[in-house]
């Protein structure tokens, strides 16, 4: 039978870096902390190490599992550049395989979505596999000494799906999903996620790093002169945080009375979603799922963001918008809003970029209203061995 094994792991950063004093003067209460130093945001090195850390040892909500059409429908998905392969088999299982031939290691499924699959088979040398992720045809491999089909089945992927969504995580020791949610868990149950049909996707390319973009997620310091549209609804410095300690962060804001859900006017044809409290029809939340997703609960829809890491200069952000299955409005109005918030977004993470590359920039400081982003900042640091020079 097929093992599982851990992808292949690029180079640990400098040691020198990793003991940098400019992370130490992050790791200190906001009041007193700076800024991830700007050399973060483009060091290829760095950028290698939180592929091998971060994206392939952590659960990244990819899609939903109604995307998966039948017995024999199929997604595929990258998770740090690392492409998988998600299947039903003929008994309708979800399975997660690495999209990678055990031969020479060719791409196996080249589209993104379809349905009919009976086998998985290698367009290069047709080594084939049942949607189990074993190898049935091997052609020519009959007079090879000691090879055994059983030994190179398709290398698994750690699958499992809450409330509708489906998560994937790279690793083979990869903790149970319910460990990743945590406090999230609770915090969405009165939201219909298990209703949910996907209305709108926009897929956004942004010439930034990662963290500037999920760093741009949890703050509205910026909000007042990037969001005119967004702080007529949600004053900025409205709401609270109630889960920082990681891997989840966020939190709500307050809507203005009179305002029922973010679209550019506050109102909606929609129904609200049904058994949500007084409060929860006052709020919008917002979560970071560190360090892939930030899901974010309105009274009428739920959007998902989903970061992919192309490079330490690039991001592909795939933005998707749900409503409840049975809702006839298809959410344009939603849409058109986040349309121009995420844009205004990405801009001025593409400034933000290009600024952290200055010769002159080296640490800023953080204002009282970018806890949540120092408390990331220093997840980051923790999670990446930054603080800990003999942690290998």
């Amino acid at each position: 039978m097929s093992s599982a094994v851990r992808p292949s792991a690029p180079p640990s950063a400098p040691p020198e870096r990793r003991a940098a004093p400019g992370f130490r003067s992050v790791d200190r209460p906001v009041r007193a902390a700076a800024t991830l130093p700007g050399w973060t945001f483009s060091d290829p090195s760095l950028y290698a190490e939180e592929l091998r850390r971060l994206f392939y040892r952590t659960w990244t909500c990819v899609g939903r599992e109604d995307e998966v059409v039948g017995p024999g429908g199929f997604l595929t998905v990258e998770v740090g550049g690392s492409g998988v392969v998600i299947v039903r088999d003929k008994e309708g299982v979800l399975r997660a395989f690495h999209n990678v031939c055990r031969h020479r290691g060719t791409r196996l499924v080249e589209e993104c979505a379809g349905t009919g699959l009976s086998n998985l088979q290698c367009p290069y040398h047709a080594w084939t596999y049942d949607l189990s992720g074993q190898l049935r045809g091997a052609p020519h491999m009959n007079g090879v000494e000691n090879f055994d089909k059983r030994d190179y089945g398709l290398h698994p992927v750690a699958l499992e799906t809450w409330r509708g969504f489906l998560w994937v995580n790279l690793d083979p020791a990869a903790p149970p999903l319910s460990q990743h949610l945590g406090a999230l868990v609770e915090r969405a149950r009165p939201f219909p996620l298990e209703r949910l049909r996907r209305a709108h996707r926009v897929t956004y390319e942004i010439a930034a790093n990662w963290k500037l973009v999920l760093q741009n997620a949890n703050e509205c310091y910026h909000c007042p002169g990037v969001h005119p549209q967004l702080v007529k609804i949600t004053p900025y410095t409205s709401g609270e945080e109630d889960i920082h300690r990681g891997p989840i962060f966020g939190g709500w804001m307050d809507m203005v009375p009179g305002a029922e859900t973010l679209t550019p006017t506050g109102r909606s044809a929609r129904q609200r979603f049904p058994g949500l409290s007084a409060e929860d029809l006052r709020r919008v939340y917002y979560y970071v799922l560190f360090p892939a997703n930030f899901l974010a609960f309105s009274t009428d829809y739920i959007t998902l963001d989903w970061f992919q890491p192309l490079g330490p200069d690039r991001t592909r952000l795939m933005f998707d918008l749900y409503v409840d299955r049975d809702e006839p409005d298809p959410a344009v109005d939603a849409m058109d809003f986040w349309e121009t918030t995420n844009r205004q977004d990405w801009h001025i993470c593409e400034m933000a970029h290009l600024g952290s590359k200055t010769v002159a920039y080296d640490q800023g400081r953080y204002s009282t209203e970018e806890d949540t982003v120092h408390a990331i900042d220093q997840y980051y640091l923790h999670q990446m061995g930054l603080l800990d020079p003999a942690r290998d």
